[in-house]
């Protein structure tokens, strides 16, 4: 046990050094005095109007859970402001944590279950939100990649290995669907190409996994019209990059064409795949990157840095739902302990 800590340990250190370094690389080349002066411009109007903005975008990512949840559990009645807020604390956990967009969902899925909704349906409820969320992000990036792609500066090697990774996360997030429309089972399918079964430990694993796959494909097969206004939700959030992005370039000064906010709003988002806490440092480079290869005169740091200002505000407010609602947990807990 000691040694996978250590292990997880030197992982989380070694991901969290190499966010710091790219973070501190990104501010020394934008220079901090520069960086100073493009966030002092931006109004504190402009920002209030983008963060009222964010909330709205927000409004949708809870409204998906929502729906999923009232659907596999429509005997009780909750406000759908528990579901912003609880929603929102997981995602602030998500931020916080090297945990590369899950490190929220335990914390969900017990918050939910504290409003009354039973563990099983909130778990599978979770797990839905979830893979709809990736599998667009991954879609969004992947299309964002494939017209980088195009683009005649980048070489035939560079172009090949993007193509090929494009490609093959696509097929994956086509795969994972197609299995769990057709009943076939996505993991399992897994399991079974590579024998994995045949590990005593991951035995035990996909009989879980199991379970929760035939209530995702439950879901998929019963809830067909719920999925498509998932999906439509699903592409309205991801539509928000475009607009956020594109209104913190024309509030620093700089107009983009869609193309160069298309590009700088989903290939720097690969930073949000790696487990380091809130991309710290990838998401900066990455914007640089990009905004230099298309040749847009932006200062990215500060560009970043707005958007993570509003972040910040969400994340607080998420941290504290999370911590008064897990205290009135816990002295519930202890009230059961106390009186039995």
């Amino acid at each position: 046990m000691l040694k996978k800590i250590n292990r997880k340990t030197l992982i989380f250190v070694f991901f969290l050094l190499l966010g710091i370094g790219l973070f501190s690389y990104s501010v020394y080349t934008a220079g901090i005095g520069n960086i100073y002066n493009v966030i002092k411009e931006f109004s504190l109007m402009k920002f209030l109007f983008l963060v009222f903005l964010s909330f709205l975008n927000f409004y949708l990512y809870s409204l998906r859970w929502e729906l999923i949840v009232k659907a596999i559990f429509p005997d009780k009645k909750i406000p759908s402001s528990t579901f912003f807020w609880d929603r929102m604390a997981g995602y602030a956990l998500s931020y916080v944590t090297p945990s590369a967009q899950l490190g929220g969902e335990p914390l969900r899925i017990m918050l939910m279950e504290e409003a009354g909704v039973p563990k099983k349906d909130v778990v599978s409820s979770t797990i839905i939100d979830k893979a709809l969320e990736l599998s667009a992000l991954i879609v969004f990036i992947c299309f964002g990649i494939l017209v980088a792609v195009i683009d005649p500066r980048l070489d035939v090697a560079s172009k090949t290995a993007l193509g090929v990774a494009a490609f093959g996360l696509l097929w994956l997030v086509f795969w994972f669907y197609y299995t769990s429309i057709k009943n076939i089972g996505f993991f399992s399918s897994i399991f079974r190409a590579l024998h994995l079964r045949r590990i005593e430990r991951l035995s035990k694993l996909e009989t879980r996994l199991n379970e929760f796959e035939m209530e995702m494909n439950n879901f998929y097969k019963t809830h067909r019209n719920v999925l498509y206004r998932l999906m439509v939700i699903s592409a309205f959030t991801l539509a928000f990059l475009l607009v956020e992005h594109f209104l913190v370039a024309w509030f620093m000064g700089v107009k983009l064409t869609f193309l160069q906010v298309f590009l700088s709003s989903t290939i720097p988002y690969i930073a949000y795949m790696m487990p380091i806490p809130g991309g710290l440092g990838a998401l900066e480079s990455g914007h640089a990157a990009v905004f230099a290869l298309l040749g847009v005169q932006i200062n990215a740091v500060a560009f970043v840095f707005i958007i993570r200002m509003r972040d910040f505000i969400f994340v607080l407010l998420g941290l504290i739902r999370g911590w008064h609602k897990g205290i009135n947990i816990m002295k519930k807990e202890f009230k059961k302990d106390f009186s039995g």
